[in-house]
């Protein structure tokens, strides 16, 4: 004769086995869907911080404004405009890194570091020029996400007190 207290047993078994199995599978979908998102973030920020880049290469015009707005030359209210853009496109940039670092989408266990404190030494020269302070003292504050504006016056500061 069959002992259902037995056959209740092993089901419920063969059920417990099944669920930790399930979430074993729902734990490596998730960490797989994980690693693809945090690959597919850097490679965007990647093909953003290029795309800086390549409207550089891609215009003489607005690459000589870049030069001459970082040098502190005289610009014409035109291209004075074209090199606020560059800096609002860097900006942009920055800050969607910043979210990302922020939101545990950029973390590398191996190396933890604030990315915008990473590339900023990138920026140095652009953020010390003459037009890129004034904005920063004009725009800035009112511009961006309070914490990425304190994040770069800080980085800048200690840039200042560097060169003194």
């Amino acid at each position: 004769m069959i002992s259902w207290d037995a056959v209740i047993a092993i089901a419920e078994i063969v059920g417990v086995v099944a669920i930790i199995a399930s979430l074993i599978y729902v734990a490596a979908q998730i960490r797989q869907n994980t690693d693809i998102a945090r690959a597919t973030i850097v490679h965007e920020t990647s093909v953003s911080f290029s795309r800086f880049h390549e409207l550089l290469a891609a215009d003489a015009e607005l690459t000589d404004i870049y030069v001459r707005g970082i040098n502190g030359d005289d610009l014409s209210i035109v291209e004075s405009r074209r090199f606020e853009s560059l800096i609002e496109i860097t900006m942009a940039y920055l800050e969607d890194v910043d979210h990302q670092y922020k939101s545990g989408l950029y973390f590398d266990e191996e190396d933890d570091i604030d990315l915008i404190l990473y590339i900023a030494p990138t920026y140095r020269r652009f953020f010390s020029s003459p037009l890129f302070r004034d904005w920063w003292r004009d725009e800035a504050p009112d511009s961006l996400v309070p914490s990425l504006y304190f994040k770069i016056s800080n980085i800048m500061k200690g840039w200042d007190a560097e060169s003194k």
